[in-house]
């Protein structure tokens, strides 16, 4: 490692060369000492407009701003070339469309100086345009909420705080794990299973709301749709690698098994599509039904056998099972239970008042 280096920025990308440009502006506008700090750009895939934008950038810029260039093989395996070559000490991951504020490597760096045990996942809130999609008004409400939960005092780190659109830890940390595992060479799952790795190291893991990486998201409807099956055969490989947690993972996306649904995809991602404009309620069951069937289908494929499939479709089901108990006492039972239980109150009303009617004194209340 060069010590003259405090952050080396690790940003894997490919045909968002706009994009890109935007996030490293955006970055060389940072209150840090930009000569403290390398940029490293992975191209996954022969891209030239890619090559050309960071060649631009990297012009009279600040920091070193470093270009490799790979064969397409996920992102994962972008950021470990990126990690691999990366010099300074602590290593930050952003996706190539979060648009960094100025103050987002100083907020990461401050909980690095004395440590070097600690994970700090930054804030990622998604802006809002005019004229905002169904689908892409879903996403952000989704982070809304993930956002405030993680500020939330009661809130309980897990391996699902890191989030590599905007997180940082020490670069020998990540090379004692092994970095990414390569066998994520689709959409999700591999930041996931890093996470849990270090967080079984212990590490400790930090939320920096300071740390802001403005989210500008830009995957069309279709593309949203579809992802989820790249996410269902991850699951697969995340449950296999660590099958004592096979629950949790397969906890991780909250879509239950309906056989046969798949051949209701078309129809369904016409019915999405048509209404994205305005979206509804028909709309986000049609959407959660579209992506529940891609995730499934997901699994599925890349199940090894009947027998490997029925052992996640079982972990499925416990964890569904323990949602729905856990429903179930919050509001204090069944519907039966809770029918009963009013009936129960109704008729202990009913004899209070007549006993007090007879002892001449008011109902108890």
């Amino acid at each position: 490692m060069n010590p003259s280096f405090d952050l080396s920025v690790v940003i894997p990308t490919r045909g968002r060369a706009a994009t890109l440009r935007r996030t490293l502006e955006m970055l060389l506008q940072q209150e840090y000492d930009l000569t403290r700090v390398e940029i490293i750009v992975v191209c996954d895939g022969p891209d030239p407009a890619t090559s050309a934008t960071v060649d631009d950038v990297a012009r009279g810029a600040a920091c070193v701003i470093h270009l490799i260039e790979q064969p397409r093989q996920g992102q994962g395996s972008a950021r470990n070339r990126g990690i691999a070559a990366a010099t300074g000490r602590v290593v930050v991951m952003l996706d190539d469309d979060i648009a960094a504020v100025p103050g987002l490597l100083a907020a990461h760096m401050r909980h690095h100086r004395e440590r070097d045990d600690v994970v700090v996942t930054g804030a990622v809130p998604m802006t809002l345009v005019p004229g905002e999609a169904a689908h892409r008004r879903t996403v952000r409400e989704w982070w809304d909420g993930e956002l405030l939960e993680k500020a939330s005092h009661a809130h309980q780190a897990t391996f699902r705080d890191f989030v590599t659109g905007n997180v940082s830890v020490a670069k020998a940390r990540l090379v004692e794990l092994g970095g990414f595992d390569a066998a994520f060479t689709g959409y999700g799952r591999e930041d996931y299973e890093l996470g849990f790795r270090l967080q079984r190291a212990g590490l400790h893991f930090v939320y920096e709301p300071t740390a802001i990486g403005v989210h500008h998201y830009e995957k069309e409807p279709l593309e949203w749709l579809r992802l989820f099956r790249s996410m269902g055969r991850a699951d697969v490989i995340f449950a296999r690698k660590h099958p004592a947690s096979v629950d949790e993972v397969m906890g991780l996306s909250p879509f239950p098994r309906w056989p046969g649904m798949s051949h209701a995809i078309p129809w369904l991602e016409r019915f999405v599509l048509s209404r994205n404009d305005r979206g509804g309620r028909a709309w986000g069951v049609a959407a959660a039904l579209t992506q529940g069937a891609h995730y499934w289908e997901g699994v599925e494929a890349e199940a090894r056998d009947q027998r490997e499939l029925a052992w996640l479709i079982g972990a499925r089901r416990r964890v569904r099972e323990e949602l729905m108990a856990a429903e179930r006492a919050r509001r204090g039972g069944t519907r039966i239970q809770r029918l009963l239980g009013r009936l129960r109150a109704l008729r202990a009303g009913t004899l209070r008042r007549v006993v007090a009617r007879a002892l001449g004194r008011s109902p108890l209340t």
